[in-house]
């Protein structure tokens, strides 16, 4: 156990976290081969295996979770001294991670974040742009966007920061009767796919165009022209070439949270992240 270090460590929590030697090995900025050989290097040292492979993808055994949550722990306290002597002047340092679906990514945080990040020069942003909700508390990301209020991450810390309305969108130049832009049935349960699905399921004759997985890619299909379909009203009255088609009342609100690691709440860094975050979607979203 003399030979245990906190750079093994890094490479069990990143191959946790990728779950395939390739990404850790991109994360770490290393090959394939030494994160290969330096998890079999601890599975010797330990005595145990740490990973088995299911369906291509690498996961924790009993005793590697163990292990990774130690981990983690390690990660954590390395990182607010880093934080604490990086931020003696009170100048936030380091980076954050932070997770939204594409569409929040694109449309609201990037347009803001030059301004953002020419107040804080020391700060470096990481956007993570995924439709799944990635895990704070699993250290997927540091800070979570979602429009829905976390059911299964309990330790983490929630709070509402805005409010999302829908409405009716459809190209502006599009004169003929237009087909739905529907969801596939992996994101049947959301709330606006589901309002989707039962405005075709009204129609005399529903006809559906095109199906995605994603709401970014409904709103590109919209300015395509290729059919009408629920968006966002903070982003789709931006656009010039996009007419609102269910009158000016929104039709459905979704909450916007904000998410955060318990333990990381309190570093300068993140503290800094969350105030701009919460202030741009409290001054743009309700």
């Amino acid at each position: 156990m003399q030979d245990l270090d906190w750079n093994d460590l890094r490479y069990i929590l990143l191959l946790s976290r990728t779950a395939r030697i390739a990404g850790a090995a991109r994360k770490l900025g290393v090959n394939e081969t030494t994160v290969a050989r330096r998890i079999a290097r601890l599975e010797r040292l330990l005595g145990v295996r740490l990973f088995e492979r299911h369906a291509g993808a690498l996961t924790p055994t009993e005793s590697g979770q163990i292990v990774i949550n130690r981990a983690e722990r390690i990660e954590l306290d390395v990182e607010a001294i880093r934080d604490e002597v990086g931020s003696a002047d009170k100048v936030e340092v380091g980076k954050v991670r932070v997770t939204a679906v594409p569409l929040v990514l694109n449309h609201i945080v990037i347009p803001a974040l030059r301004t953002f990040l020419q107040s804080h020069p020391r700060l470096q942003i990481e956007l993570v742009a995924d439709p799944r909700n990635l895990s704070v508390t699993s250290r997927e990301a540091d800070i979570a966007l979602r429009l829905t209020r976390p059911e299964n991450e309990h330790r983490a810390v929630a709070r509402r920061v805005g409010t999302f309305e829908y409405a009716v969108y459809a190209a502006s130049a599009t004169r003929s009767a237009l087909p739905w832009i529907s969801y596939d049935a992996t994101w049947s349960n959301l709330p606006h796919a589901r309002w989707i699905a039962d405005a075709i399921a009204s129609e005399p004759k529903p006809e559906t165009f095109i199906t995605v997985n994603d709401s970014e890619l409904a709103l590109n299909a919209v300015r395509a022209g290729l059919g009408r379909s629920l968006l966002p009203c903070r982003i789709a009255d931006n656009i010039p070439e996009l007419s609102r088609l269910s009158g000016a009342k929104p039709i459905l609100s979704r909450e916007m949270w904000l998410i955060v690691h318990p333990d990381l709440k309190h570093l300068a860094r993140v503290r800094a992240v969350m105030a701009w975050i919460e202030e741009l979607m409290s001054a743009r979203c309700n």
